[in-house]
């Protein structure tokens, strides 16, 4: 269903449920990202960017069964933190939340996933502020990731958290949501 132009909101989400991949990308779909979406059993890649959403709904406890792998939301209008939440999804290996207005500091939930379970994270292009995960530092992630174009405070030594925005932007940011 991507490329089609669709709007407004995902409902109901049950026509679902036996898909093994949902690709709703490039349309301009809007509103939060429904619970019921982000936890159909059987889809393993759900590919939703580049459309308006901006939350995805929390995940309180994701069954066991979720078969969820890639989760790709870059490109929406996704704000407030980065869901915590995503670290209780089990078989989760691929997450792309770039390109958004997520601000906040990065949970520390996050810090041992990259380079264990998560493949890669990408989370560029967003207005994230203040220090990555002690993970993050300490180690050489061995993953595909992506901090740069946010407002973190990283070592030079992190190569996947340079290109930081300039202190104006994200004052800029900051002082537009308020």
């Amino acid at each position: 269903m991507s490329h089609n132009v669709l709007s407004g909101h995902i409902s109901p989400a049950s026509v679902f449920e036996h898909l093994t991949v949902l690709d709703l990308s490039n349309n301009r779909l809007s509103s939060p990202i429904p619970q019921e979406v982000l936890t159909l059993p059987m889809v393993v890649r759900l590919n939703i960017p580049t459309n308006k959403f901006t939350e995805m709904e929390v995940i309180p406890y994701p069954s066991a069964d979720l078969q969820h792998r890639v989760l790709d939301a870059h490109a929406n209008r996704l704000h407030g933190h980065p869901p915590i939440s995503l670290v209780n999804v089990a078989r989760l290996s691929s997450i792309d939340l770039s390109h958004n207005q997520f601000s906040g500091r990065i949970p520390v939930e996050y810090g041992p996933k990259p380079g264990s379970s998560w493949k890669s994270l990408f989370l560029e292009d967003n207005f994230l502020t203040g220090n990555p995960p002690p993970q993050f530092i300490d180690r050489t992630v061995a993953a595909c990731n992506s901090l740069a174009r946010n407002c973190l405070r990283c070592p030079l030594n992190i190569r996947f958290c340079r290109e930081q925005w300039p202190g104006l932007e994200c004052v800029e940011h900051h002082d537009h949501r308020t």
